[in-house]
């Protein structure tokens, strides 16, 4: 993946341009300080205004360039000091890179945030003294035998000095002039002091150089070319160099060269910046990076990078990657139909993949066919936040976790083969637990499943590469058992002995008196794996409410008797669609005359 990228996209991160063009600054105020420590001021809102365009643009550049890479990075501020029964730490509380520069939140500082945010703040002494700690780890950047060969120039004492006690000058009048304000606890605070951005660039390269890699204690030269571990979607450590990722789908890191994990640096800048809040990233390869594609009509036809970011310790980690080949959201119509109906009438088609996404989650998961969230989608990188504490019923999360990557490469990649292996696996649970959900709310229609199982068919229609018609397929087999029931005849097929037994459970079922049906009594036949258990349950349901069926309906006699005493050859697994099907279709032991709400499903 990163070379794939490097190779890729190299040409746009050679300079800085496209990502400090889409670099943004951050909640909080700025102060530039000129040599006689007068300061213009900046206050960067949570919705972005800006009351100074001019000043947020020389801020702007600077900024990018004084920023640490993630707060493992950050240079070392561990000063300790003990006042009274308090031990005060400036570990990690300040977050620039460079002698010109200091970054940190008013919630470190006490004075600068309220009392609801002091419990790491410190008091003004101990920020003054961890700012000379800070100014001592920039005079050690480049010291160790490792880092010698990373860095052209290091620090001279007397800068440092002349620094040192020139940014404590200037943090103590920002806190005089915002000790008053009153902030978010979260609000940056953010010193500059006014350089040439020439000058500002080489102070940066001091600290970017030294901390590019993930540790420098495996760096090796050759051929005067400096190479280090990665540091990017890796998970290495000093310690243990190779060791395995958990995190990544990448089981060991990689050794990469100086200069390419400087432009590796930039692009996963750009990636935190612009797409650590996006579902999906789509980048064709053509892609210029000013900013990210608007609509699907700018990839169309393009070999296209798929790629899942998200921010993590305030850097860019890709969690998922994937490459797709002239990318299209058209698809040849995709047509579904009520199967089970006479008439088998079109209820939706579309050639469009994400249209079809979007049905697909209305029907098997969402609430109603209107629902504005697609669970689908939330589920493939964001399931634990947007899944997994939503509403949806505890089995329709399962499947969502469990089945996430499928959706993932029919959806993204409009790769169908694992989605199809898995989907009758996958429909059987559906349909079975929206049936099992109607009867326990004494819903004795089946609207929702019978829908879902009509999707199930369609996708098996659809992908069917053995030219099965499987409406053709359902409707000769009521056609068949209309017939056998009708005269009374003899049940002389797998198929036809499952979807009587479907017709049989659903009628029995609707015998109930009882205002709820309870889940022991709907489950086990619904989900019976044997012809022995499914047996057993036409008894339990017979004999539970319509022990008078038998005088008075002799059609039903003839084919429960024959579903007792008869033993299929075919397992129920291989059937299961037509066991289905027999439960959700139009029943044949209603008679015409009765109306639904007495009887019957939907269909007669």
């Amino acid at each position: 993946m990163t070379y794939d990228l490097l190779n890729t996209f190299k040409k746009y991160f050679e300079d800085d341009k496209v990502v400090v063009d889409t670099y943004e600054l951050a909640e909080g105020y700025y102060y530039v300080f000129d040599d006689s420590n007068k300061f213009e001021k900046l206050q960067v809102s949570k919705n972005g205004e800006i009351d100074n365009y001019e000043l947020e643009k020389y801020i702007k550049i600077r900024d990018f360039y004084s920023r640490y890479m993630d707060s493992n990075k950050a240079l070392d501020t561990n000063y300790k000091e003990e006042i009274g029964k308090n031990i005060y730490s400036m570990m990690k509380k300040i977050c620039s890179n460079n002698i010109y520069t200091l970054f940190f939140k008013n919630k470190s500082v006490l004075g600068l945030c309220n009392k609801d945010s002091q419990k790491d703040a410190v008091p003004l002494e101990v920020f003054q003294n961890g700012i000379k700690k800070y100014y001592q780890s920039l005079m050690n950047l480049g010291n160790s035998k490792k880092e010698e060969i990373l860095v052209k120039e290091k620090y001279k004492q007397e800068e440092i000095n002349k620094n040192t006690e020139r940014m404590i000058k200037l943090f103590r009048k920002v806190y005089e002039d915002l000790k008053d304000e009153d902030m978010p606890k979260e609000t940056w605070i953010k010193i500059f002091m006014k350089k040439d951005i020439e000058e500002y660039i080489r102070v940066a390269n001091i600290y970017i150089n030294v901390k590019l890699f993930n540790t420098n204690d495996s760096n090796v030269e050759f051929n005067n070319i400096v190479y280090g571990a990665n540091n990017y979607n890796y998970g290495l450590n000093s310690k243990k160099t190779y060791l395995e990722l958990k995190a990544t789908p990448y089981k060991i890191g990689s050794y990469i060269s100086i200069d390419n994990i400087k432009i590796l640096n930039k692009m996963y800048i750009w990636l935190y910046n612009n797409s650590s809040n996006k579902n999906i990233l789509k980048l064709p390869l053509d892609w210029n990076f000013y900013g990210t594609p608007k609509d699907e009509e700018t990839i169309l036809n393009k070999n296209t990078y798929l790629l899942k970011v998200i921010g993590n310790n305030g850097r860019a980690s890709i969690v998922d990657y994937r490459y797709i080949s002239n990318y299209n959201t058209k698809i040849r119509e995709f047509t579904c139909k009520d199967f089970l109906g006479k008439e088998q009438a079109i209820v939706f088609n579309t050639e469009n993949i994400y249209e079809l996404n979007w049905y697909t989650n209305n029907i098997w998961f969402a609430e109603n066919e209107k629902s504005t969230r697609n669970y689908i989608r939330d589920s493939y990188y964001d399931y634990d936040l947007k899944v997994s504490k939503s509403m949806l019923s505890n089995w329709k999360k399962e499947i969502l976790r469990e089945y996430k990557d499928l959706f993932i490469e029919l959806f993204e990649q409009e790769d169908e083969f694992n989605f199809m292996n898995k989907i009758d696996k996958m429909a059987i649970e559906i349909v079975e637990n929206m049936y099992i959900d109607n009867l326990k709310q004494n819903k004795k229609y089946t609207y929702n499943p019978r829908k879902a199982f009509n999707l199930w068919i369609a996708y098996k229609e659809y992908f069917n590469k053995e030219g099965v018609d499987e409406g053709m397929k359902i409707n000769n087999l009521q056609e068949q058992c209309q017939k056998i029931v009708k005269e009374e005849g003899k049940i002389e097929t797998d198929e036809q002995y499952y979807f009587l037994a479907g017709q049989v459970a659903y009628y029995l079922l609707n015998q109930s008196k009882a205002e709820k049906l309870t889940q022991d009594v709907t489950e086990p036949f619904v989900k019976a794996n044997t012809v022995k258990k499914l047996k057993l349950e036409l008894e339990f349901l017979y004999q539970k409410y319509s022990y008078d069926i038998y005088l008075k309906f002799p059609k039903f006699n003839n084919i429960l008797s024959q579903l007792l005493l008869q033993e299929p050859e075919g397992k129920i697994k291989d059937n299961k669609d037509i066991l289905l099907a027999g439960l959700l279709s139009s029943n044949l032991f209603y008679e015409k005359q009765e109306k639904l709400n007495n009887g019957g499903n939907e269909n007669e």
